[in-house]
């Protein structure tokens, strides 16, 4: 029997119950409690008898000692009985009582009581042989009875060792053979109920100490199951948590992608809005040169021409800024000559350096293999970049360009390629800054030196790609040493692929039918002056509708196609054309070649996917439309052997 409500502070239990352990304490309260609840039989029995007793021998003793025997008895049974009945042991008493004193005077009372009956074998023992066994009988009951008191082991062994020990020794003194036995039976049936009570109070304590311990699982499991929730409860947070992070992450994603693709898009449109006009400015200029003009004039054309030079190596930095933060920039793995291309640059720049006063050198290690395997087009980028800023920034003395191996063995080899200057040096504090895009050593708007600040930031990023490492030695006033070193893999032995032109191809004269889609009137011009540079008269037309029904009415031997243009663009023409299979003249299919201002990394391959055979980007240079024409249709090409 476990009973509720009844769990004081445990440091309040060993005060009351003079126990200092929390648990022992705890056990011993509610043995208490259960005595005090499941003893009302044995208070009642207990009074009964008690009345029956004095009521059997009122005429044999004085009726002042039976009277006072009896009102104690009562007034034991009547505070018990109260304890009992208004509970004012338990926590639910709504009297202001200590319940702790209360049990405690209970206990006290049940030992009273015991007491009580004890008495009556040594001062109202009767003489009269029926009124003994009569007594013994009552005391045996009373003993009985008082196993309810068993929760509480030596209340019990108190109560019923006073109640039965006198008996056993008034009957041991009375003597004889009866007497002696019933003293012997007296004993035994102490013991036999000392020796049950024993084993109830052990198995109530197991009981309790069980039930503690199941409770203080179950209190565990409960406080774990409630620690679970607040968990899940958090990681339900969490998750939306996240949930709402990820969401705005998504959304930062798109935003990022949009602005990419907005960012691509703009680039797309103002290099083909910037290439227009200017493929019509250097293709005049192109013109002009051939035209008769005087030393004045030859020097403004030439002065325009570079002007405009300088603007296209402006747009195609930042072109090629934009496909390398794109990840778009294509790296060629081919055999190259770095020594011709270091030649080339030298020559490229020596009118310009000798103009400055500038002496231009290289200096090449002569264990650098022949051929070396990577992109010779982004290395002259790398190290055109490098002597153009060299060149900017010195006035005087000399700038060299030099090829150191670090090391080699039969398949690699580490080169450091160095561009080293005299001039006007970098501070060590800007020196941080130079990798980075549009800075400059000196940022301030009244600088001396010009220049977007692309050409070093450019140069880190394919530094990057080739997986190497880029890096600057600079004095203030003692000029600047760029270097970069890389890996790269030692190619074959082969012959140079110079483009060279042979005797007989020196004047490209060509004798055949082209139809120009242009839609607009300066680009036009340029393009038709060029091709009648090369005795070719086109035919014109704006949009690819146009053309569509020129081809319906002559055949042609190559088209030059614009990409953007109304009404039908030179995509969709080209779609068509590959699907009517319109052959050129001699009954092959019709070259289509691009000659448009999208020069965005794709545009070429977007280009060749409809079906186009060839590109040229604006501004078109002569020398490239000239090698388009020669190959296609000049002397020994493809188109010209099929039609022998």
């Amino acid at each position: 029997m476990t009973v509720s409500g009844h769990n004081p502070v445990i440091s309040e239990q060993g005060i009351h119950a003079g126990v200092g352990d929390g648990q022992d304490a705890r056990v011993l309260q509610t043995q208490i409690v259960r005595l005090i609840t499941g003893s009302g039989f044995a208070n009642i029995a207990g009074i009964a008898m008690a009345i029956i007793w004095v009521g059997l021998i009122w005429k044999d003793l004085p009726h002042e000692v039976l009277s006072v025997w009896l009102g104690v008895m009562v007034l034991l049974f009547l505070y018990r009985l109260a304890v009992h009945y208004l509970k004012l042991y338990s926590d639910d008493s709504r009297l202001p009582v200590d319940k702790y004193i209360v049990r405690r005077w209970y206990l006290v009372s049940v030992f009273l009581t015991g007491a009580g009956w004890g008495v009556t074998s040594i001062l109202m023992f009767p003489y009269n042989e029926l009124h003994q066994i009569v007594l013994a009988f009552i005391l045996v009951g009373v003993s009985a009875s008082g196993v309810s008191y068993s929760p509480v082991a030596w209340v019990y062994y108190g109560y019923v060792g006073t109640v039965l020990l006198p008996l056993m020794l008034r009957l041991f003194y009375v003597g004889g053979e009866v007497y002696y036995a019933l003293s012997a039976m007296t004993g035994f049936f102490l013991g036999v109920m000392i020796m049950a009570v024993h084993r109830m109070y052990k198995a109530s304590i197991a009981e309790l100490e069980l039930s503690y311990k199941n409770e203080a699982l179950i209190s565990d499991l409960t406080e774990a199951g409630k620690n679970l929730e607040q968990l899940n409860a958090s990681l339900k947070g969490e998750i939306e948590h996240s949930k709402l992070i990820e969401a705005e992450l998504k959304k930062a994603r798109d935003r990022a992608e949009k602005m990419s693709r907005a960012k691509g898009e703009f680039l797309a449109n103002m290099s083909h809005e910037i290439r227009t006009p200017m493929n019509g400015v250097i293709g005049t200029l192109q013109l002009l040169e051939d035209t008769e003009l005087n030393t004045e004039q030859k020097d403004f054309v030439k002065t325009a021409h570079k002007s405009a030079e300088a603007l296209l190596a402006i747009l195609n930095d930042i072109l090629d800024l934009s496909k390398i933060e794109a990840g778009k920039l294509q790296f060629e793995n081919i055999a190259f000559n770095l020594r011709q291309i270091i030649s080339d640059i030298v020559t490229l720049h020596s009118l310009k350096a000798e103009q400055q006063g500038v002496s231009l050198h290289q200096d090449i290690d002569e264990k650098l293999p022949a051929y070396i395997m990577g992109d010779p087009t982004r290395m002259r980028q790398v190290i055109v970049n490098l002597v153009s800023n060299a060149l900017k920034f010195t006035r005087k003395g000399e700038v060299r360009i030099s090829v150191q191996v670090l090391s080699a063995d039969d398949r690699m080899v580490k080169l450091k390629i160095a561009v080293s200057d005299t001039g006007i040096g970098i501070p060590q504090e800007a020196q941080q800054n130079l990798f980075k895009a549009f800075t400059q050593a000196d940022g301030s708007t009244t600088r001396k030196y010009g220049g977007t600040g692309l050409g070093l930031a450019i140069v880190s990023q394919l530094v990057n790609m080739m997986h190497g490492n880029l890096g600057v030695d600079s004095e203030e006033g003692r000029g600047s040493t760029f270097w970069f070193s890389a890996d790269f893999a030692i190619a074959e032995q082969q012959a140079d692929k110079a483009d060279e032109k042979s005797g007989d191809e020196s004047e490209l004269t060509l004798d055949a039918k082209i139809l120009l889609v242009e839609d607009n009137p300066i680009n036009q011009m340029v393009a038709s002056k060029m091709l009648e540079k090369f005795g070719l008269k086109p035919e014109l037309a704006n949009n690819g509708i146009e053309a569509l029904e020129k081809l319906k009415q002559q055949a042609f031997d190559l088209v030059l196609m614009d990409c953007q243009m109304p009404e039908m663009d030179g995509f969709e023409a080209t779609r068509e054309i590959r699907q009517r299979a319109v052959m050129a003249i001699g009954d092959k299919p019709l070259p289509v070649v691009a000659m448009t201002a999208n020069v965005m990394s794709g545009d070429r391959e977007r280009c060749l996917e409809v079906g186009m055979d060839d590109y040229i980007g604006k501004p078109v240079k002569r020398d490239k439309l000239e090698a388009v024409l020669r190959k296609w249709i000049g002397p020994g090409s493809a188109w010209t052997v099929n039609n022998e």
